[in-house]
């Protein structure tokens, strides 16, 4: 059921050989202390227009729980830019009280975003389980990622 979905909506939004480059911006449960701050778009952005300038063909994937950022990416990237129709929330879609019920689906969105940033052919990411999920499934991505976490451009403001 799963790898169907991810199948499907890959062919109708990519197509084979399609380079992607996949985008997971986590924004709304990030603990500082756990995992670290959370990554702000405007970093990520900066190696979009990078990877964007070197694949002008290229489109970008982006999972996120945070429909702030999801809407910060659409107004820089418009059509270049691929999302799923996924629960989000500021709150958190986890823990929203609006999305009450929904844990069957808000599991599988969460899943189809992995696997479908699998299949991408570079990966931008912070600390974040969904993200080393997408490692563990294209163990390519190890040498075909940047962990916006650790990089030291978002250490300093000037």
């Amino acid at each position: 059921h799963l790898l169907k979905a991810v199948d499907e909506y890959w062919s109708s939004h990519f197509g084979p050989g399609a380079n992607v480059l996949g985008v997971h911006m986590r924004g709304t449960d990030k603990q500082a202390d756990i995992g670290g701050n959370i990554v702000p778009p405007q970093l990520y952005m900066h190696h979009i227009d990078i990877y964007l300038h070197q694949h002008p063909n290229a489109r970008v994937f982006l999972a996120t729980d945070s429909p702030r950022f999801l809407r910060r990416m659409r107004e820089r990237y418009s059509t270049k830019l691929v999302a799923r129709n996924a629960l989000r929330s500021e709150r958190n879609a986890f823990l929203d009280v609006q999305f009450a019920g929904t844990n069957e689906r808000k599991g599988f969105d969460v899943l189809i975003d992995a696997l479908l940033l699998s299949r991408c052919a570079f990966l931008l990411k912070s600390s974040s389980a969904v993200g080393e999920f997408a490692i563990y499934f294209n163990m390519s991505l190890h040498s075909r990622s940047i962990d916006l976490q650790y990089v030291g451009i978002h250490r300093s403001s000037g």
